[in-house]
């Protein structure tokens, strides 16, 4: 990309990870809009792995003539690179801005957890037959859950701040879901869930809608996007979609069951000829697999001393603990 001639920045979002802003620019006297973003090389310790899987995937998706969602592939430098470092050693990286669209605040309805799931069913069934296996992990063990659950043992013996001893109804809780765990390891490890290319982080907020036709138009945030499982990605809509709370309440949630069948009618409309049929039928059980595996890192987390989430208050941890386990529990009466 040439130097501009002049540039506005305006942040963009409130991202968790990276920091993203909105770019206008004048380049060679004609205007033109690029969204920019630092990647946080904290949380993704080999930025060039996750550019590496970001571009073959937006590859992939553009040879894919049915494919019915733009794909905002990175813009490269003058070098020809998708990534550049700067001088404080942060890296950055560039994509189109795609004008006139909005992510969804707040409860979504019904209709549009229905559009946001057949978004992402349309690219699980685009890169159906993308070989999974090649993608590197830019987050290792991301949902390695047998993983999880020792570290979680083992901050339970260590006990470094001594908090174990208040949360037992909470550690009970979770060995109550250890068949869950092991029943989704079980079904990796058969290869009745097949490897296959998940995004990893399927909120809301990562599908770009239309303002004039409140479409999807876009499904955005490839970061995470590493070989695994198409249960992580519905039990992941179930986790952010359904509960009428946040994470963060400490007030009890309540699923909401018309925003839960709506996911399922939309994901399986786009995956429901190619999926197999113990993914389908343990599509609920990846929700119920990835609340209980967040309460798990939650609450980990917590014992451990608040060492890897950020807080906003002194039990902030114990708070998205407790709400996790209470979700895990409705989701496992649905079951």
């Amino acid at each position: 990309m040439p130097e501009a001639d002049s540039a506005v920045w305006t942040p963009v979002g409130q991202g968790n990870i990276n920091d993203t802003y909105r770019v206008d620019v004048v380049l060679g006297g004609e205007q033109k809009v690029i969204l920019l973003q630092r990647l946080n090389h904290l949380v993704f310790k080999d930025p060039a792995q996750v550019m590496d899987n970001t571009s073959r995937i937006c590859a992939y998706l553009t040879a894919q003539p049915d494919y019915p969602l733009q794909v905002p592939s990175p813009i490269l430098a003058k070098d020809g690179s998708n990534l550049v470092r700067d001088d404080q050693g942060n890296y950055w990286r560039a994509f189109p801005f795609i004008e006139r669209s909005y992510t969804p605040d707040g409860l979504v309805t019904p209709d549009i957890a229905r559009k946001a799931a057949r978004a992402y069913g349309a690219f699980a069934r685009a890169l159906r037959d993308f070989p999974a296996a090649t993608l590197a992990e830019t987050i290792p063990g991301f949902h390695d859950t047998d993983m999880r659950w020792l570290a979680f043992l083992e901050v339970i013996r260590q006990d470094p701040v001594s908090r174990v001893g208040g949360v037992q109804k909470e550690i009970d809780a979770l060995f109550a879901a250890k068949p869950l765990f092991d029943l989704i390891s079980r079904l990796k490890r058969s290869g009745e869930l097949p490897l296959r290319v998940s995004h990893n982080d399927t909120k809301a907020g990562n599908v770009l809608f239309s303002m004039d036709t409140h479409e999807p138009l876009a499904v955005i945030d490839l970061d995470t996007v590493m070989p695994g499982t198409l249960l992580s990605d519905f039990g992941d809509m179930v986790r952010t979609f359904v509960p009428s709370l946040t994470e963060n309440s400490v007030d009890e949630p309540h699923l909401r069951l018309d925003v839960l069948l709506a996911l399922r009618e939309g994901f399986l409309s786009e995956t429901g000829d190619f999926i197999t049929t113990s993914e389908q039928q343990h599509l609920l059980t990846g929700g119920a697999w990835i609340i209980g595996e967040q309460a798990l890192r939650f609450l980990t987390d917590w014992i451990a001393g608040d060492v890897y989430y950020k807080i906003g208050y002194p039990e902030h941890n114990l708070v998205r603990a407790r709400n996790q386990l209470q979700l895990l529990a409705m989701v496992n009466r649905e079951l």
